[in-house]
């Protein structure tokens, strides 16, 4: 689907200066220079500070609430445990930050079809985090290959 964009796009209520007017969508999505310079401090400070509820009714919840973080046309990801979508899994999503190299990472654990999230946090996406898994009270972060790059402690949904 085409869709035009105007010289701006809306975030979370409040309008962001595009660099151009962009005639497609994935014109916009696929130029590195799209949001105007002067943008780009309040754009990070936005998508780093989106609020995000602790708690979703199901995993559709969860993962809606992760795209109403993500900026229009940036990147989203997801990434998981070793238990897969029973009971104890822990369910990772990453956002795109706008130009700051960095992700947003969401880990939410399911108990009995419930999502809480567990961690939020913003690291360099150099770190290639691919996996997460719970050791002793922390949530252990891995590269595909197993590579430990993070440990955090679990905290609890409020």
């Amino acid at each position: 689907m085409r869709r035009i964009l105007p010289s701006s796009v809306e975030y979370r209520g409040q309008k962001t200066k595009l660099t151009k007017y962009y005639l497609d969508y994935f014109d916009y999505k696929n130029d590195p220079d799209n949001i105007d310079p002067s943008e780009t401090e309040r754009v990070q400070r936005l998508a780093s500070e989106a609020p995000i509820a602790r708690s979703f009714a199901g995993r559709r919840d969860a993962v809606d609430a992760v795209f109403k973080v993500m900026f229009p046309g940036f990147g989203v990801g997801g990434f998981g445990s070793a238990i897969k979508d029973g009971d104890g899994s822990l369910n990772g999503f990453s956002v795109e930050i706008p130009r700051a190299g960095k992700n947003r990472y969401f880990i939410f654990r399911n108990t009995h079809g419930n999502y809480a999230l567990v961690d939020d946090f913003i690291e360099v996406d150099a770190l290639q985090i691919e996996t997460v898994r719970e050791e002793y009270g922390n949530l252990v972060y891995c590269t595909a290959s197993g590579e430990p790059k993070l440990i955090h402690p679990i905290t609890k949904a409020k």
